[in-house]
């Protein structure tokens, strides 16, 4: 594999040093400079604590510098569409993000050479019978530059765009908040609703359901689909557990708001784009198990020791330096618990010792945390992963490496043991998820009984690692899983395995290209075929719910979601949405989520 790395004309000029980074296999990056992987020269490392702005300047943060802004396309144009179109024109689009209910999209680019050709080609091009426009967009305010300006005494117009020079103020810390109001600060962030007593809380949410669903009947009566009113509404259904229901939960690593050169593990209790990143310990937040509590604080006491902070400081958002970023706990009904954590790799690869004396980086931060995290004592865990990220990069594209212990944890959930592994997916209430399981079922049965099922299939689509399909298995006759993750389908076969569930098996691939297949068979054998949909949180294609519809042996669909895209299997029949439409049926609230203001939403096609 070739990358090639190109540098940002408006970036700082700094020596171009070849860089290795340790860890990854040789061969596989042909040239890495610097300035490339987010280096900073020495200078510029002694610059970044008194111009906490300075990394507006490197090349790694270009996403409102090089922005246009691009118009008049046609509508249910998506983000995958308009990226693949500008490539096929030779753009490079770095970011894309089309607004909703609009024919509108801004569209960033790594350098200002890609954006004035993007700004050239453009204009006037047709596509899909429309003529695009495009211009130059204003570059978004950076949160962390308009708290700097703002301390510095600037007006609020000289903070409205991103500074480039270096110029600008550092911070000006507010004194600490007691530990009573950060408890509270940090409630009120992570569990809304924790005034509340349960029965409330279900009352309120149970009343912004109904409204919701009221607006949905709405929305699908000015498509066309049914008639406002005619939808009918369970009542919510409460969760077996109100508090230290969470199995997995995401912390940020950072620097104590309250302590003076002390790292805390915990939530970050604001939000970036309104300048705030103070991140508070989990303590007191009432859906924290006691084993995941344990976990940090182990966790946060071996980022304390002084030769840890020396070497590897926690990550800086409003900097862009560092290398803890995060740390993710998960645990299981029997209290064993897996944790993984996200360490930046520039910062590896900028600050790894040549000096043979001491210990690379790298060896150093694994052995510490081998020897740190893993055992029987309170608050080591069973299980140990490190994912090394770049920049912009998640847990989906790091490099993952397994340090200890177990390379996963088990999870029963309805009698069936699951493999839960660090990044798959499982819902994060196991006790809910099960009641939340048995109501699908309900559902796809919806005034018809169990023998009905003898010749019944079903299609489990974006099905994870098969919680829901192998949940349901013993009611069908067959069980198809279809995925695009190829993990998560080797742990939904794996998980069937352990089961001795056979008449189950998945498929990875894109739905729209797998799910024409797959019905086409099961229409050999059966002749009701049933689909649960639960896609990710971004939700779906609308090539998805085309391929759907086409469909005509699917006969129920129940979707697992609040996304606006399930309006298009009620749309009558055009030339764009071909097949029968849908009839949305039923409408059930299950609460997933106590103490938040989120519940999960079951709708019946």
């Amino acid at each position: 594999t070739r990358f090639t790395f190109q540098s940002n004309p408006a970036s700082l000029e700094i020596d171009q040093k070849q860089v290795k980074p340790k860890g990854l296999e040789t061969g596989k990056l042909e040239t890495m400079t610097s300035e490339s992987v987010g280096v900073q020269p020495d200078s510029a490392k002694e610059d970044s604590a008194e111009k906490p702005l300075n990394y507006l300047n490197s090349s790694q943060f270009t996403s409102e510098l090089f922005k246009i802004e691009v118009k008049n396309f046609r509508p249910h144009t998506t983000v995958a569409m308009l990226k693949k179109r500008m490539q096929s024109l030779g753009l490079e689009p770095h970011k894309v993000k089309v607004m909703p209910n609009s024919w509108m999209a801004f569209v960033t680019f790594k350098n200002a050479d890609q954006r004035d050709k993007a700004l050239s080609v453009l204009p006037g091009h047709i596509w899909r019978g429309q003529a695009l426009t495009a211009k130059l967009a204003k570059p978004k305010a950076d949160p962390f530059g308009n708290a700097a300006a703002a301390d510095s005494g600037q007006s609020s117009s000289a903070a409205k765009r991103p500074r480039l020079d270096t110029d600008t103020a550092a911070d000006s810390k507010p004194a600490p908040l007691s530990a009573e109001a950060a408890s509270e600060l940090l409630r009120d962030a992570v569990t809304p609703l924790w005034r509340l007593g349960y029965e409330e809380q279900l009352k309120q949410k149970s009343q912004d359901m109904s409204s919701e669903v009221k607006q949905l009947t709405r929305q699908v009566a000015a498509v066309g689909g049914i008639s406002a009113g005619s939808v009918e509404m369970m009542p919510i259904v409460a969760s077996p557990v109100v508090d230290k229901y969470r199995n997995k939960c995401q912390f940020t690593v950072a620097w104590s708001p309250t302590q003076t050169d002390s790292v805390v593990v915990g939530f970050r209790v604001g939000r970036y784009r309104d300048g705030e990143a103070d991140v508070y310990p989990p303590d007191t937040a009432a859906v924290v198990p006691t084993v995941i509590v344990a976990v940090v604080r182990r966790l946060q006491a071996l980022l304390n020791e002084p030769d840890m902070k020396r070497r590897a400081p926690p990550y800086d958002a409003k900097r862009h330096v560092g290398c803890w970023k995060a740390a993710t706990v998960r645990c299981n009904s029997s209290n064993r618990t897996l944790l993984y954590l996200d360490i930046h790799q520039p910062f590896l690869t900028a600050n790894d010792t040549s000096d043979k004396t001491e210990m690379s980086l790298r060896d150093f931060i694994e052995n510490r945390l081998q020897n740190g995290l893993l055992g029987d004592q309170d608050g080591c865990v069973a299980s140990l992963h490190v994912v090394y990220t770049d920049h912009g990069g998640g847990e989906t594209n790091g490099l993952w490496r397994h340090l200890g212990g177990d390379p996963d944890i088990t999870e029963t959930l309805g009698g069936l043991s699951f493999r839960v592994s660090p990044a798959a997916f499982f819902q994060v209430n196991t006790a809910a998820a099960e009641v939340l399981h048995n109501r699908i079922y309900s559902m796809l049965q919806h005034g018809e009984s169990d023998s009905d099922n003898q010749s019944s299939a079903l299609l489990d689509v974006c099905c994870g690692t098969g919680t829901i399909g192998l949940s349901l298995a013993r009611y069908f006759s067959q069980v198809v899983g279809i995925e695009l993750i190829a993990d998560a389908v080797r742990d939904a076969q794996l998980n069937a395995q352990r089961n001795g569930i056979e008449n189950a098996s998945f498929v990875c691939g894109r739905a729209e290209d797998t799910l024409p297949r797959e019905a086409k068979l099961l229409a050999e054998t059966v002749s009701d075929l049933r689909v649960v949909l639960d896609p990710p949180r971004g939700g779906l294609q609308p090539s998805v719910l085309s391929t759907i519809r086409r469909c005509r042996s699917i006969r129920r669909l129940l979707y697992v979601s609040c996304c606006p895209e399930r309006l298009d299997l009620c749309r009558p029949a055009s030339n764009k949405w071909r097949g029968d439409p849908f009839r949305l049926a039923l409408v059930q609230p299950v609460d997933l989520f106590p103490l938040t203001k989120h519940c999960e939403l079951l709708l019946l096609f």
